[in-house]
């Protein structure tokens, strides 16, 4: 026996199978096209994330540190050891230098620029006995006199900041000690509320 459909009945057939298609197609996950608005989106946010950089001057747009001075005496008195750039203040007790320092660096002096990310009000830190920070033409964490105060002791003052500017800093070790069982830390709390060790991308070497 002879078996046949009805020309509509495979109309409806053929039409079943090109949906199915159609949706097994749109299933199939797929990388965004670079020139759809998800490739806009993320152009524009290197544009801007450019534009930031730049603030700073195209000559010195990303930060690489700040020159660290180590001196033979107390107060950055004596010989001075090393200079070089540190690219965070972060170390450990043998403060990471060659051998032949570790032992004969009684102060140190870290000079340069800042650059906050956010335009707000900056809480710095301090880590480490004695040390200090200034900002601009104020002292704004730890012990200006340098002596008898412990690492955040007074004053330790909110610094309002803008973005697009820079500001001299110096962090100062008026009297390492040696040995010092901890880590000397430079930290900021950003307006934004989060605690961090300032990172290399915001400080700047100082310039003439």
């Amino acid at each position: 026996m002879s078996c046949f459909f009805p020309r509509w009945v495979v109309a409806v057939m053929t039409v079943v199978a090109l949906c199915g298609a159609a949706l097994l197609r749109n299933d199939t996950p797929r990388s965004p096209n670079p020139a759809g608005p998800t490739g806009a989106v993320l152009g524009g946010e290197l544009k801007y994330a450019s534009q930031r950089a730049d603030l700073c001057g195209a000559g010195n747009a990303v930060g690489v540190g700040l020159r660290a001075e180590y001196f033979s005496e107390l107060n950055f008195a004596g010989s001075l050891l090393l200079t070089r750039i540190d690219r965070t203040v972060d170390f450990d007790s043998g403060f990471e230098l060659p051998t032949e320092y570790i032992n004969r660096v009684r102060s140190i002096r870290w000079t340069g620029w800042i650059k906050p990310p956010l335009a707000g009000d900056y809480q710095f830190h301090v880590a480490g006995p004695g040390m200090r920070v200034k900002v601009g033409q104020q002292w704004v964490a730890g012990a200006p006199s340098g002596a008898g105060h412990d690492a955040g002791a007074p004053p330790q003052i909110p610094t309002a900041m803008s973005l697009g500017r820079v500001y001299p800093i110096i962090v100062e070790l008026p009297a390492s000690q040696i040995p010092f069982a901890g880590r000397w830390r430079l930290e900021w709390t950003a307006p934004h509320g989060m605690r961090f060790v300032v990172p290399t991308a915001l400080l700047f070497g100082p310039t003439g």
